[in-house]
């Protein structure tokens, strides 16, 4: 009983912990070149979202949605162009390579 009582609070106190100034800068620098790569529109949307997050004022409920929106956000950028995109792309690199050989 001590033991889990003892892991639980291992456990609490690194979730308390905070990031290093390492760990904070790299952080920083992966979300300037995510938010870079955004359309306007679209990083308007993920800093207020973001900003909505870091205030935490609001409900569970709606941190959560904000949340959910936020990472579906940063997964699409995150995923390998869909099939239609890299179709497309091979069709103009075949375009491409014809005109050179004619």
């Amino acid at each position: 009983m001590k033991d889990e009582k003892a892991e639980s609070n291992k456990e609490a106190g690194e979730l308390n912990q905070q990031p290093s100034l390492k760990e904070l800068q790299q952080s920083h620098h992966i979300l300037e070149a995510l938010i870079s790569t955004l359309p306007t529109q679209t990083k308007k949307e993920l800093v207020d979202l973001l900003q909505t997050l870091a205030k935490s004022d609001e409900s569970q409920e709606t941190n959560n949605a904000v949340h959910q929106r936020a990472l579906q956000i940063v997964s699409d950028i995150c995923k390998p162009n869909s099939p239609k995109e890299i179709k497309e792309q091979g069709g103009n690199e075949r375009r491409h390579h014809d005109r050179r050989i004619k």
